[in-house]
């Protein structure tokens, strides 16, 4: 099973950016995706099936997005969430009949408020991530035999060396996902982006599962090969994760 997230940065159906997109969202070829910062227009194909977050928070095109999940397999049924704006959550049922809650977020980023909490000292990350935390934990009840699959723009590296966020952001971070016993499989020797530009960046788009994961984590990946091949394509790395799992 090939796992994937990409910040599309808010690329138009009809730009060259998002035929550009398009082109390696094919190439990947994901069975689960979570794209951010996103349009309704951006589409996978007949193949997939998906859920995305409500209205934004912020003015945009009409059809933007902050999160939408793709999935190739499987039925996909709509979760709830605590911020229909920034979040989006789906219960996905493969074949085999093993149940994945799959949940998609857009954490704010430094000097980004959120709802009536200020960017400054972490105020509008804390409150966000304690919001969806409480998401985690009661999907987690709800559906306590299903993995968890929470992915995104984190907004927050967790590498030992700082590259984007904040100390105090990547402690809350690490302790939240802990608390849920969820592990990041695009962090520190498993940092895709980093490793790809020898240290020059660090990943800050995620993707976390559950501890008892019904399979084996093979590697983690990023693309495109090279930082100058961003321009004009996205401001971020995707980033995705292979698992050994029959679906």
């Amino acid at each position: 099973m090939k796992i994937a997230t990409w910040n599309l940065e808010r690329a138009l159906p009809q730009s060259v950016q998002a035929e550009r997109q398009r082109q390696w969202l094919s190439r990947i070829d994901a069975d689960i995706w979570v794209l951010t910062e996103t349009h309704l227009g951006i589409t996978l194909g007949e193949d997939y099936d998906s859920v995305a977050s409500g209205l934004p928070d912020r003015p945009g095109d009409d059809g933007e997005r902050w999160v939408q999940i793709w999935v190739k397999t499987g039925e996909l049924k709509p979760l709830e969430t605590c911020d229909a704006a920034r979040t989006a959550a789906a219960l996905l049922t493969l074949p085999n009949g093993q149940q994945w809650v799959l949940y998609g977020t857009v954490l704010p980023w430094l000097g980004s408020s959120w709802r009536e909490y200020p960017a400054s000292q972490g105020q509008a990350f804390a409150a966000a991530l304690a919001a969806q935390w409480d998401d985690w934990q009661r999907l987690q009840d709800s559906y306590p035999q299903a993995v968890l699959v929470v992915a995104g723009d984190f907004k927050q590296d967790l590498n030992a060396l700082h590259y984007y966020g904040s100390r105090r952001n990547k402690q809350a971070l690490r302790q939240a996902l802990d608390r849920v016993r969820l592990v990041c499989f695009t962090a520190g020797e498993n940092d895709p982006v980093h490793q790809l530009i020898h240290g020059q960046h660090s990943n800050i788009d995620h993707i976390c599962l559950s501890q008892d994961l019904p399979g084996q984590f093979q590697r983690s990946f990023a693309w495109p090969s090279r930082l100058d091949d961003l321009r004009g394509l996205s401001d971020h790395f995707g980033v995705g994760v292979e698992i050994a799992f029959a679906l």
